[in-house]
């Protein structure tokens, strides 16, 4: 039997589901790149304690763009259509939404035999531009455009603070694996960031 050399580990290998996954997804994110600290975390949030694992890694070139008004009017229209499907699912009138009910209809949905026409790449469109516009909305962040060397994508940036969030990521990869009820977690962590991360300077 080989040596448990720490926490994470031990996690990694005996851990619950959720958390294994979590790791699992950390590592795949991390592949490739010069890996600093890892640790995990417990962030308060309003439904008790959120256990986050944090990997700091060697910073890396890339450009950061944010989105213009023109880019940014499909991801509102996209974002508009989650009341909808959290109706569908739920069985709700109400005009307005919270993160709990992003969790409930996202886990109908992924576990439901009629999708209701909603296919796998609409709900990360949906959701992702749901997700991404209620934290602008409330940790003061904007879209962005990331690009480095793995690619151009979609993510939400810290306006004041050097935080950063990435809400398609964030559902296609939960897609993937099955799972359900991280949207308020994922916030939990996004605003413990928000409270604590570096103050961003402009040149």
């Amino acid at each position: 039997m080989s040596i448990v050399t720490d926490i994470l580990d031990a996690l990694r290998r005996f851990g619950k589901p959720t958390q294994r996954s979590a790791l699992a997804r950390q590592n795949a994110q991390l592949e490739g790149k010069t890996l600093l600290a890892q640790k995990r975390q417990s962030i308060p949030s309003p439904d008790g304690p959120v256990e986050a694992f944090i990997a700091t890694i060697e910073p890396s070139p890339e450009t950061m763009v944010a989105l213009s008004d023109a880019e940014t009017a499909p991801i509102l229209e996209n974002a508009s259509f989650a009341g909808a499907f959290i109706n569908v699912f739920l069985g709700t009138s109400s005009p307005g939404w919270t993160l709990q009910n992003l969790d409930q209809a996202f886990e109908a949905w992924l576990s439901g035999k009629d999708k209701h026409g909603y296919s796998s790449d609409a709900v990360v469109e949906i959701l992702g531009a749901a997700f991404g516009q209620y934290c602008i909305e409330h940790l003061h962040m904007q879209w962005i455009k990331l690009t480095d060397q793995y690619g151009t994508t979609l993510a939400v940036n810290g306006i004041d603070r050097q935080f950063r969030g990435f809400p398609y990521h964030t559902i296609s990869k939960r897609i993937e694996s099955g799972e359900f009820g991280f949207f308020s977690p994922v916030y939990a962590a996004l605003a413990h960031q928000a409270s604590s991360a570096t103050l961003r300077t402009y040149t």
